[in-house]
């Protein structure tokens, strides 16, 4: 596996989880 293409698929899974929390949390 290329580790810049899941360090990038880890930060856009991560994002997508704030994103969703602070959805949630309003």
């Amino acid at each position: 596996a290329d580790e810049v293409t899941v360090a990038v698929v880890a930060i856009a899974v991560i994002a997508d989880a704030a994103t969703r929390n602070a959805a949630v949390a309003v």
